[in-house]
């Protein structure tokens, strides 16, 4: 049975894309363990829908974050990892950042073990300069050398494959879209309305992910602090943003805020609102490129989606499934497509929603990933 190492720069809390891939190879037959960061009143050592997970704690971490101090850190942290990794025969990167760790470890305790690199952005491109505690310079030649140390890699988008052959010119990456896993559609259970006294005839309007800039959050606050009582905003989600969101919430009775969730309870939430947004703010290539898992959620739940006018999200999206805003920056604009959406009946979108959840599903995406694996052990 071959071990696997799945490494994240997480607490392994909210990361259902590694969550359903490790339980993938666990069913697979792989023996899996995943390495996360600790934080907070987390628990060390646990087991997570059948994952063992070990947080590894930081005796630097509550250290300055100036750069050279986070050097210090990272070795730390690569000190603590290349213990879990002399035994594993697969060494599972999750973005960028753990990949010279990942590489290290190899070159260093563990010559025979494989590695995949699971691009989860634009990893060279995901983020506005000098918002890191690296420039991104520094990132992108950290991923230029180490990328073709890499046995496989995979990604979460077909645009950024393709991105990824143009810059630097490797085989085209697997691509293992973040999809739930497929349900055929059922009666949920009105959590919002129940939760927190949403009248039947008011139209739940749904956020869930990152509450982050750049995400749409801060418009849509002041959009629904205007809007009639028809219609409801749900924020659901963790993040810098979150106490403002409390605050919206406390002073305006359209404006709901629930915390995060457990990835697989996710989709019983998603389920019980009637429009979904994804609004990234195109600061990015990674914006312009990615689908963002919360559209797959959306369309696996029924709803429709207003969504940015970005190359990934148009990727996925077309007319009967929601609203692509051209220009999703100006606040008229998008309060106009909030009030078109909120007017489309379910027999218009629902057969075009259902008809995209079959093709985009974990199911279909699992076999994709289990491929790779194979191809990691194929004779040559």
């Amino acid at each position: 049975m071959k071990k696997v190492l799945s490494i994240v720069f997480n607490n392994f809390l909210h990361d259902s894309r590694v969550l359903k891939e490790c339980i993938s190879l666990k069913n697979a037959g792989y023996e899996v363990q995943v390495a996360a960061l600790h934080s907070g009143e987390l628990p060390e050592e646990e087991v997570v829908a059948g994952i063992p997970v070990t947080r590894i704690r930081l005796r630097t971490r509550h250290w300055s974050k100036n750069r050279l101090v986070q050097l210090i850190k990272y070795a730390e942290l690569w000190v603590r990892l290349i213990r879990m990794a002399r035994h594993a025969d697969i060494l599972h990167c999750n973005d960028l950042e753990p990949l010279p760790v990942v590489v290290l470890a190899k070159w260093l305790v563990n010559r025979r073990a494989k590695i995949v690199y699971d691009a989860h952005e634009l990893e060279f491109d995901k983020s506005e300069a000098h918002t890191k505690y690296y420039p991104r310079f520094f990132l992108r030649l950290a991923e230029r050398f180490f990328i073709r140390h890499a046995n496989a890699m995979i990604v979460v988008s077909p645009l950024i494959a393709d991105a990824y052959v143009e810059r630097y010119g490797i085989t085209r990456p697997a691509v293992v879209m973040n999809c739930p896993n497929y349900h055929a559609p059922q009666p949920h259970a009105d959590i919002f309305r129940k939760t927190f006294g949403i009248r039947p005839d008011q139209r739940i309007y749904l956020y869930q992910g990152g509450l982050i800039p750049h995400r749409g959050v801060e418009p849509l606050l002041e959009i629904f602090s205007q809007l009639d009582d028809s219609k409801v905003l749900v924020v659901l989600g963790f993040g810098p943003l979150t106490s403002l969101v409390e605050k919206y919430a406390a002073d305006f009775p359209g404006i709901y805020y629930h915390p995060a969730v457990a990835p697989t309870e996710l989709d019983r939430y998603t389920a019980c609102a009637d429009v979904g947004f994804c609004l990234y703010q195109g600061i990015s290539g990674n914006h312009n490129l990615t689908i963002g898992n919360k559209i797959f959620q959306y369309i696996m739940a029924g709803l429709p989606v207003l969504a940015s006018n970005l190359a990934g999200l148009k990727y996925v999206l077309n007319a009967h499934m929601g609203i692509v805003v051209e220009n999703f920056r100006d606040p008229d604009q998008l309060e106009e497509a909030v009030l078109q959406i909120g007017a489309w009946k379910k027999e218009d979108y629902l057969p075009h929603l259902h008809e995209a959840a079959l093709q985009y599903n974990w199911e279909n995406q699992e076999t994709v990933l289990l491929n790779v694996y194979h191809s990691l052990y194929e004779s040559r």
